[in-house]
């Protein structure tokens, strides 16, 4: 099969992923380049490391539901994959096309976007299905944990990675389908976590509206702040941290995509470029929102490192 068919994957042109890979659109920016490919070593360090240490340090914090566990393990793990796949694919692309290896870059460039489409839509979907999930803890209450149990998450995940996984090699077929599924699962992900928050907060203020009258009137201290409700705060501060995150790297890569279909010039490249790093820096990021916002797993990730510097100086 063509190299053609294959660069419909990477965006709906066939010829833009020739023309991205070519001398035309790199001549007098490879300094540039090069120090967007140093960017995404580091990046790549620090979301290997960061993910790796919170996937060790999740199966030591008991606070948490395992079925919003498997969640966050599964936002982590897609994290950790852009650091060990993703990234490196993208410095091979660029190095190459600061080194004039042109098939390099267009090869490394189509698996890329595989990889990146997959991880990117599970990002998505995974940060939405944590709202939801936050959301229903907090409706259903005590019948939460028989309503979403492990068994059922495992298979929503499962479910997750088929789909995406799917429509990633659909595009070998349609680009436009890929596209417009990406599209679809872009907004109904916003959608989904803005009524999440939303009816989240009410009920917050709703109870916390209620608990405060409770307690004038009995002239007794708030009760409202119990373990479970910390807890449960934190993990919604957390993924409302991430979903901030999420939104700043991600728009600005789609925002200068949409302008590179149509405008194919070199500072609008190099443009794509710088906002294709910061996409990726959201899965560094990631890490360190948990440390700032979620106390037992600061405490985990800290008992994790220890152990492993403990083990390597011994």
């Amino acid at each position: 099969m063509t190299f053609n068919r294959y660069s419909k994957l990477v965006v709906n042109q066939a010829t833009l992923t020739e023309l991205l890979c070519s001398a035309q659109l790199t001549e007098g920016i490879h300094n540039e380049l090069r120090w967007i490919s140093f960017v995404n070593i580091l990046l790549s360090i620090t979301t290997v490391f960061g993910n790796a240490t919170v996937l060790l340090a999740l199966s030591k914090v008991s606070a948490l539901h395992p079925a919003s566990k498997l969640l966050f393990r599964t936002l982590a793990a897609t994290d950790f994959c852009v650091g060990v796949i993703s990234q490196p694919l993208t410095i091979v692309s660029i190095m190459s096309q600061v080194h004039g290896q042109f098939n390099v870059c267009r090869y490394a460039s189509t698996v890329r976007f595989l990889t990146s489409y997959v991880l990117c839509t599970m990002s998505l979907l995974t940060t939405a299905a944590i709202n939801l999930d936050r959301l229903l803890a907090l409706s259903l209450r005590l019948r939460y944990r028989q309503f979403v149990t492990l068994k059922r998450m495992y298979v929503i995940v499962t479910a997750f990675w088929v789909l995406t996984m799917a429509f990633s090699v659909m595009s070998l077929i349609s680009a436009r389908i890929t596209s417009w599924f990406f599209n679809i699962v872009l907004l109904s992900c916003f959608i989904i976590s803005g009524i999440s928050y939303a009816k989240i907060f009410r009920i917050l203020h709703h109870n916390q509206t209620q608990v405060n009258s409770l307690s004038v009137y009995q002239m007794q201290p708030n009760p409202d702040r119990t373990p479970n409700t910390e807890v449960y705060k934190k993990t919604v501060c957390t993924i409302f941290w991430v979903q901030i995150g999420l939104v700043v790297c991600y728009v600005p890569f789609i925002i200068i995509g949409l302008i590179l279909r149509k405008n194919q010039t070199t500072p609008i490249v190099l443009a794509w470029r710088c906002a294709g790093t910061l996409l990726f820096f959201n899965s560094s990021l990631n890490p360190v929102l948990y440390c700032w916002k979620m106390s037992s797993v600061k405490t985990a990730m800290k008992e994790t490192v220890r152990k492993i510097c403990c083990n390597r100086s011994s």
